[in-house]
């Protein structure tokens, strides 16, 4: 019924939308779906051209793709482009051309502009930037392809506050072509307002990559994130507002060579790092990192087997730093080839500073259990020694049943029957599993507890004999949340019934809900503290 858009009662509610939400719905969709919609309603005809954002993209008309790019743009109904949304999956539409308009584009644009180039898509032709944007925010994707970056022209002089409307910059699988010193004086001279800055793939054009430095001082600076930049020899940063430093993949290059690799921040306010990856060999926080609240990212290899040696005093280190953390998120990647006799060589948690002021934190246990039988429990005891004073506490055991570390979605799951002899943990005369004496804590403050990806197997039963087994301290407990897999949902019910069996936990309740959840509650205000605790996250 085009052109009578009715329902059922008979009430044109197309006609009764008002222009702004007209816009908001349109912007939504590519414009070549937007003005085909149009033949829905006279009143929907023309409304494309005064979206609050211009979405253009190349899959509806490959052949055409800058033929209909340039008219999209001559027809908008307004001088400024509010929001400018690009984007390109086809090789026909890497071109010069193409580069050239999205220039001439981005020059129109008042509020976003974002270029992305689709997954297993080669990069975009060379993209000279304007000499100056009034943009307030900018995101670029230049490439699809894992093994070639987009090249991206920074303009030559560039003129001081040429883009001082912009507050946030996100740039990903780029080349840069400008000498690699000079990104960090062109983002610190021409971005005054910038309080959101995301660096990814970033690299320079030489043929052979060059070792180069970022060296940053941004007043209004919030947000800083650095990822998968190899060839780091220096991260300066001078940002008195800072709260936010993520840092994934960097220095590899150096790290391996065991090269010098300059870390210093000057952040005051800094409240939260994340930390993946290689270190340098010393981090410097000026004045220091005592405001720290919030540690996470941080991967530790388990046992530490040579190749990781180099990550573990950066580790330490940045835990030294940051003793004042009350908030702490782990990733423990237990080694493929692991054998029992390792555990008594592990010296990685005698090395671990103690950490009182840790009251959240969150361990993500990665193994393939189906391969090898970890001690699971003796390696999360090993952390929460080191943390007596927690009141929440996030066990994630999501990977234990995967059938590849490359298959995250690939899951395996013992039979019921063979359940029980599938999940024992290895044996042999070198490792004698920890009883259960041997695991119990004093972790008086210990409130909530949640534990993800929970199948039943015996290292899980083992696991949550630790947290609130019989003997176990937990005064404060208050909540426990356990969730399991939608694959489990059938056996749900038996999973809850042996852990009914095996921990009554006088004092509370246990229960099951439909979305594979089973909840122990304290008696008082039992309702109260199971709907907040399905609805906190720790980390």
């Amino acid at each position: 019924m085009a052109g009578d858009p009715r329902l059922p009662g008979g009430i044109d509610r197309i006609s009764g939308l008002t222009d702004d939400l007209l816009g908001h719905i349109l912007s939504f969709m590519p414009v070549w779906d937007a003005v085909r919609l149009s033949a829905l309603s006279r009143r929907w005809r023309g409304a494309w051209a005064h979206a609050p954002v211009l979405n253009i993209s190349d899959k509806q008309h490959p052949d055409r793709f800058l033929e209909f790019a340039g008219a999209a743009l001559a027809r908008y109904g307004q001088p400024d482009i509010p929001s400018l949304a690009v984007t390109i999956g086809r090789r026909s539409s890497l071109g010069p051309a193409t580069a050239a308009w999205l220039r001439g584009a981005m020059e129109h644009v008042v509020g976003s502009i974002r270029v992305q180039v689709d997954r297993h898509t080669p990069p975009l032709d060379q993209l000279v930037l304007p000499r100056s944007l009034r943009a307030t925010a900018m995101t670029l994707d230049l490439s699809g392809d894992v093994l070639s970056k987009g090249v991206l022209v920074l303009p030559e002089p560039a003129e001081p506050a040429a883009f001082r409307r912009m507050t946030e910059l996100s740039l990903s699988n780029v080349r840069l072509q400008v000498q690699p010193d000079r990104l960090g004086e062109f983002l610190s001279s021409c971005f005054p307002q910038l309080r959101k800055l995301r660096l990814r793939k970033v690299c320079n054009v030489a043929a052979e990559p060059r070792l180069w430095p970022l060296m940053l001082d941004m007043d209004m600076l919030e947000e800083l994130e650095v990822d998968s930049i190899h060839q780091l020899t220096m991260l300066q940063v001078v940002a008195a507002k800072l709260r936010l430093l993520i840092v994934r993949h960097c220095f590899e290059s150096l790290a391996v060579l065991r090269a010098d690799i300059v870390f210093k921040v000057s952040a005051p306010g800094l409240e939260a790092i994340s930390w993946t990856g290689w270190f340098p060999k010393q981090l410097n926080f000026l004045p220091d990192a005592q405001c720290v609240r919030r540690l996470s990212g941080i991967i530790v290899n388990w046992p530490s087997i040579s190749w990781a040696d180099y990550c573990l005093p950066g580790v330490m280190q940045l835990l030294e730093t940051c003793s004042g953390a009350d908030r702490l998120d782990l990733c423990v990647d237990i080694y493929d080839g692991w054998v029992p006799s390792m555990v008594s060589k592990q010296d990685f948690m005698e090395r671990m500073p103690h950490l009182p002021n840790i009251r959240a934190l969150s361990l993500t246990i990665v193994t393939i259990l189906r391969m090898l039988r970890s001690p699971i429990g003796e390696i999360v005891f090993c952390f929460l020694r080191r943390c007596p004073n927690l009141t929440l506490l996030h066990i994630d055991l999501s990977t234990l049943h995967q059938f590849t570390r490359q298959e995250p979605h690939y899951l395996v799951f013992p039979d019921d029957d063979a359940e029980t002899k599938a999940a024992k943990p290895c044996q042999d005369r070198e490792y004698d599993p920890p009883k259960a004496h041997k695991y119990q804590l004093q972790l008086g403050s210990l409130r909530k507890i949640r534990i993800s990806g929970f199948a039943g197997t015996d290292a899980e039963m083992e696991l949550a004999d630790l947290l609130f087994g019989i003997g176990a301290e937990r005064s404060a407990l208050e909540g426990i949340s356990i969730s399991s897999f939608a694959q489990l949902k059938d056996r749900i019910g038996r999973i809850a019934q042996k852990m009914m069996a095996r921990f009554p936990l006088a004092g509370g309740r246990w229960e099951t809900s439909p979305l594979e959840e089973i909840t122990w509650t304290k008696n008082n205000d039992g309702l109260e503290i199971s709907n907040a605790l399905r609805s906190t996250t720790i980390m």
